[in-house]
């Protein structure tokens, strides 16, 4: 589902333009001069962030790069469903490097990112 939401990945410039096209992008809630936090922006595809909720949860148990990800927001004040979020974000860019490079998913590499 993800490759065929995602289309031919030449048309995307790099990894931030595809979280942008998933609406994974953080986004600042202000209005006049109160300021706000930030939120993912969701002005991407709906199917494409549904689609990589269930395997973030997952990788936060299983995947030792997200799973490493995961505990330093978590040491860092972050809640749950922003770390999902923070997950589905690095699935996608994984997801995206591996297409892009053809090269094989190499875990050592994602944890040093």
């Amino acid at each position: 589902l993800i490759l065929a939401e995602l289309g031919d990945i030449d048309r995307f410039a790099d990894a931030r333009a595809v979280t942008a096209f998933a609406g994974l992008n953080p986004r600042l809630q202000e209005s006049g001069l109160a300021r706000g936090h930030t939120c993912i922006s969701r002005m991407g595809s709906v199917r494409l962030r549904s689609a990589l909720y269930l395997p973030a949860v997952v990788a936060l148990t299983y995947n030792p790069a997200i799973k490493a990800q995961a505990e330093r927001l978590k040491a860092r004040g972050k809640k749950g469903k922003q770390t999902v979020c923070a997950a589905m974000r690095k699935l996608l860019t994984i997801a995206y490097g591996v297409l892009k490079s053809g090269k094989p998913f190499d875990p050592a590499l994602a944890i040093a990112h």
